[in-house]
């Protein structure tokens, strides 16, 4: 393995004609990596004016978001700014938003992030128009997955009028959820450098980087160009728990998903980018076992929607199945759905019965804490998890499923009564920690 010295953001273009954008980084300009995104979705018009100065703060953002999965193939301490320019406020911001997005990275790689994300300006300072207004045609852009979360999101807003978004690839997935909810979605397609995966077979550094952050930026210059207001996630309350605390950090897996992290993007957008495009997230006042409840009544998706990660990854060999049963996410949406669905119903979405296969016995010890700690994927809170078990183990008492019996001593005896009755009132409950403007917040009260 070939070591480097220098990241370097090298340029970034935009064609006004076709919509796409190329952004280009190398390491110490020896291996040089080219991202395209295509913008073009031409079943709707465009409404972005002919500034080309104001296009381009927004691409530099897209350019600094996209970065990650080449920097962490070798990551260097120096960061060679060539196609724009930082100052210091967006410095610490970008430090902060790297390092959080990194650390699960960084430690299942063995690294030590200190004095890492040294950023080193090469062009003159450049004025940003903080507060841009941007005139808008359109309302609400709701940003697709496929998952349960972004169906109840639908539910809860179908009777308004939205467009949905997807960012990155097609799958199955996809293409079976918009046909149910009625919707073309519009696509922003991406193609990512052929040299990342050469470097990766040279066993350079690979490992997790949170997606939600680009698509954050992507959705933003995507609403610019086409006049939306509204940009809607789907994230929920849960996804602001760690996964483990090292060294005292919180290392949080969907760090990108947490409240902290889109209350920073707000305050970023605003200062830098507009005031006019609003970027929240529908279910943040929710816990995930509110939402499994809302999305146990949406039963014309059972059969449509997934939320494994596995199945659907760039290289993974893809299988008839929408589950893949093996991975934490699968176990997960089995067990927090099993509080509001029967057996039956959970398989008919996931073809089998995960409380009755003792191969993963070690994945649900993940889930409900026995093991080191809660499984680095989107699985929600600890208390959620052994909450969902206890009650499944009420649920099916007299079944003899084999993890619910490995399980049952360990997990019953982490509870008494009123400590169940408190859980659930918790879990339950609607909070106001968010960013949800008003007319939403109206609308959902109903």
């Amino acid at each position: 393995m070939k070591e480097f010295n220098t990241f370097c953001f090298e340029k970034f273009t935009f064609d006004t004609s076709s919509l796409k954008a190329c952004f280009y980084y190398s390491f110490d300009n020896e291996e040089f990596f080219e991202e395209e995104v295509d913008f073009n979705t031409s079943n709707i018009d465009l409404q972005w004016n002919k500034d080309d100065s104001e296009r381009e703060i927004f691409l530099f953002q897209i350019h600094l978001a996209l970065w990650m999965s080449y920097y962490k193939l070798f990551p260097t301490h120096e960061l060679e700014l060539k196609s724009w320019y930082l100052d210091d406020f967006q410095i610490e911001f970008w430090k902060k938003f790297y390092l959080y997005g990194l650390w699960e990275f960084f430690i299942t790689n063995m690294l030590d992030p200190r004095d890492l994300l040294q950023f080193k300006n090469c062009l003159n300072k450049k004025q940003y128009k903080s507060g841009r207004s941007i005139e808008w045609s359109k309302e609400n852009l709701l940003l697709l997955w496929g998952w349960k979360d972004s169906i109840v999101s639908y539910a809860l807003i179908k009777e308004t009028h939205f467009d949905t978004f997807i960012f990155g690839k097609w799958d199955i997935i996809k293409d079976r959820v918009s046909h149910l909810m009625g919707k073309k979605p519009l696509l922003v397609k991406r193609k990512i450098s052929d040299n990342l995966f050469r470097l990766n077979e040279l066993w350079y550094y690979n490992g997790h980087v949170p997606i939600t952050w680009m698509i954050a930026f992507i959705s933003i210059f995507y609403a610019y160009l086409y006049g939306y207001k509204n940009i809607i996630l789907s994230n929920e309350k849960s996804s602001s728990e760690e996964n483990i605390i090292w060294k005292w950090i919180k290392i949080n897996h969907q760090y990108s998903k947490s409240f902290e992290f889109e209350k920073d993007f707000w305050e970023y957008v605003t200062k830098y980018l507009s005031q006019d495009i609003k970027y929240f997230s529908l279910l943040r006042w929710m816990y995930e076992y509110k939402i499994a409840k809302i999305f146990s009544k949406q039963t014309n998706f059972f059969q449509g929607f997934s939320s494994c990660n596995r199945n659907f990854t760039i290289l993974w060999k893809k299988q008839d199945k929408s589950w893949c049963n093996s991975c934490p996410k699968c176990v997960f949406v089995f067990l927090i759905l099993s509080n509001f669905l029967d057996i039956d119903n959970l398989e008919m979405i996931f073809w089998e019965n995960l409380f009755d296969s003792v191969l993963l016995e070690d994945t649900f010890a993940e889930l409900i804490w026995l093991k080191k700690h809660k499984p680095f994927e989107c699985v929600w809170t600890v208390e959620e998890s052994i909450f969902s078990f206890y009650k499944a183990l009420k649920k099916y008492q007299n079944s003899n499923y084999v993890i619910l019996e490995r399980f049952k001593e360990d997990v019953v005896e982490s509870f008494n009564r009123s400590e169940i009755k408190k859980i659930e009132d918790k879990l339950s409950k609607i909070y106001d920690e968010d960013i949800i403007p008003n007319e939403f917040r109206e609308f959902l009260n109903k």
